[in-house]
């Protein structure tokens, strides 16, 4: 599938022999230039265990959304927004898609996420939600 916007998780869809072709990277930026330029992309890699990961500027031709495993997130703890709109804080217990093209999405104090989750807060009751971060 072709990357269309900031927020997506995508990879290289023909990476070099020496990368690693499951690399993740965050789509940062997409600079659409009106005078016939290829399109470019500015990328985060994920996952690199480095406190400041880089940022890399690449042709937007050269990714392609990548599909996530969300079955990592189980046990972590979280919190959602109920349909009500309440923040509701917990462990997730289930989530409803294992393989998923996750996109993200900056407000003022968080990152929303389209990520269906269950989970089970401190008094136990169980509630969904999609998946929210909080800063």
């Amino acid at each position: 599938m072709k990357t269309t916007k900031e927020g997506q998780i995508v990879r290289f869809h023909t990476p070099y022999p020496d990368e690693n072709p499951e690399q993740l990277y965050l789509l940062e930026e997409v600079m659409d230039y009106e005078d016939g330029r290829p399109a470019k992309a500015l990328i985060l890699a994920l996952n690199t265990g480095l406190s400041f990961p880089p940022i890399n500027s690449v042709l937007l031709d050269d990714l392609e959304l990548a599909e996530v495993d969300t079955s990592d997130l189980i046990g972590y703890r979280a919190a959602i927004r109920d349909d009500s709109g309440k923040k509701i804080d917990g462990r997730i217990i289930h989530v409803a898609k294992q393989k998923l093209f996750v996109e993200l999405s900056k407000e003022k104090a968080s990152v929303n996420t389209n990520i269906d989750v269950t989970l089970k807060d401190h008094n136990g009751e169980i509630h969904q939600g999609r998946l929210e971060v909080h800063f």
